[in-house]
């Protein structure tokens, strides 16, 4: 996969890698109609991180989730519930949710949570 720009610290060093969804019980894949698509970014420079999982859960609605993490806690996720696009030019539809750990909060509140992690980041690669 090509490597892609970190919003962190600027460097093309973001690599996604595929990862595979275990499954407690062999019938548990037959909840979804498509298996979940989930790839896990990370910065090879400063160490940004965050997982992406797209679930399917209907012929065209999806639930989209991105868990931002650096080192164990806490935990930044958003998850959508949203429609898929029939075109190139149509916007996708849907609401973002905005997680600290499992405690719902602001949208803001979330991207001053996000900006300050990735500023610790990038003061650190660069010192």
């Amino acid at each position: 996969m090509d490597k892609l720009e970190c919003k962190t610290c600027g460097a093309q060093s973001m690599i996604p890698m595929e990862v595979a969804i275990e499954e407690d019980s062999k019938d548990a894949s037959a909840l979804f109609e498509q298996e979940p698509e989930s790839r896990f970014y990370t910065c090879h420079v400063c160490g940004d991180n965050w997982l992406s999982v797209k679930e399917h859960e209907g012929v065209d609605h999806y639930k989209i989730t991105l868990v931002h993490q650096m080192g164990m806690s806490p935990v930044l996720k958003r998850i959508a519930h949203t429609r898929a696009f029939m075109t190139r030019h149509e916007e996708p539809t849907g609401k973002w949710t905005y997680f600290l750990d499992d405690q719902e909060i602001d949208q803001e509140v979330w991207h001053d949570k996000l900006s300050k992690r990735r500023r610790v980041l990038r003061a650190i690669c660069t010192n």
